[in-house]
């Protein structure tokens, strides 16, 4: 069943309509309809408020949500549309195509449409992150987060006006790896803003969403 359909089942259990729903979220009804038919997922923070208005568990609502995507060819794209829902709140390692970086024992925080979000922990410091769902090959979980209420919602705006470093996909070629390097210009950046394609960075500078696989806070 998916995240959708328990949803439904849910708010139907409790003789509850879309509006009534939308009113105790804070939502429009027309998202509460999108989830249902599964052409969107709530954010973590909603995720929450779900649990609470219906009094079940994260874990309860997310089970069978948690399929292990891997792309058919390892030196491709994954073009990882479907919602990973299931992996929020779990430590993961997340492996990309190629010689793109990944990330590994990090804590799944949520996604949008472009990106997946972590939190990774270095000298006692949490240090946040965003992958490229495009460039993604594998999620394989690891453990369970103790404390999943606590765990942050973290979306793109938050690198906002933050220096950051941001890796570009390599490209595919026999020489991969030796001479595809990544660009040094983006090791120590500063993002503007966001827009639908694009990553601003300061003096105009901009990269396409498209060939980002990962951004991480300095």
């Amino acid at each position: 069943m998916t995240l959708g359909e328990k949803l439904k089942v849910l708010r139907n259990q409790e003789g509850m309509t879309q509006e009534a729903l939308a009113e105790k979220l804070n939502v429009s009804r027309s998202a509460i309809a999108k989830w249902e038919n599964g052409n969107g997922i709530p954010e973590i923070s909603n995720l929450q408020l779900i649990c609470k208005v219906f009094d079940v568990r994260l874990d309860d609502i997310l089970a069978d949500e948690n399929e292990n995507h891997t792309a058919e060819d390892k030196n491709e794209p994954s073009t990882m549309k479907k919602a990973q829902i299931g992996y929020i709140g779990w430590y993961c390692s997340i492996e990309l195509v190629g010689w793109n970086d990944g990330a590994y024992d990090v804590l799944f925080l949520g996604e949008d449409e472009d990106f997946v979000f972590y939190q990774k922990t270095e000298k006692q410091r949490n240090i946040y992150g965003m992958l490229g769902k495009k460039y993604i090959r594998s999620i394989e979980k690891e453990k369970q987060c103790d404390t999943v209420k606590d765990v942050p919602n973290i979306d793109r705006n938050y690198f906002c006006n933050k220096n950051v470093f941001v890796e570009i996909a390599h490209k595919n070629g026999l020489l991969k790896g030796f001479f595809d390097f990544k660009n040094d210009d983006y090791l120590d950046v500063f993002i503007s803003h966001f827009d639908d394609s694009k990553v601003w960075l300061s003096f105009g500078r901009e990269l396409d969403i498209c060939n980002v696989t990962k951004i991480e806070e300095l």
